[in-house]
């Protein structure tokens, strides 16, 4: 599996975290080569509505995108179990950190991407 596949996918559903991986590689390569060829193979026409499919039922194909996802269903989470959303670093490190990162993004610190304005207006929903 790659390095940075979520853990608690790749040891509870292997088989999913394998078909997220493989799917996301074909991704690449579907669009890589509609960017260079005029022409579309059955190969790359069944590939090409797969990927559509996919993407009509919510698949996330960028990786890194899933993960913020996966962070927000987790801050909303913590939010409905605690009545608030001020992760406390001794309740859980990671979502801190991850909570901490996203202020430092909203704010546009230069070393960081900046939060696009859907991954604003969903934390800002949050309360």
């Amino acid at each position: 599996f790659p390095q940075n596949a979520p853990a608690e996918l790749t040891k509870t559903y292997p088989t999913l975290a394998r078909f997220c991986h493989d799917q996301r590689l074909e991704y690449k390569r579907l669009y890589h080569r509609k960017f260079y060829s005029d022409k579309m193979s059955l190969q790359v026409f069944d590939l090409d509505v797969r990927c559509r499919r996919l993407k009509e039922v919510g698949f996330e194909f960028d990786r890194a995108l899933a993960q913020w996802y996966d962070k927000y269903h987790e801050l909303v989470e913590y939010r409905n179990n605690n009545g608030h959303a001020r992760v406390r670093r001794k309740e859980n490190a990671s979502l801190y950190h991850w909570v901490k990162v996203q202020r430092r993004r909203r704010k546009g610190n230069q070393q960081l991407v900046k939060l696009s304005e859907a991954q604003m207006t969903l934390l800002d929903n949050i309360g």
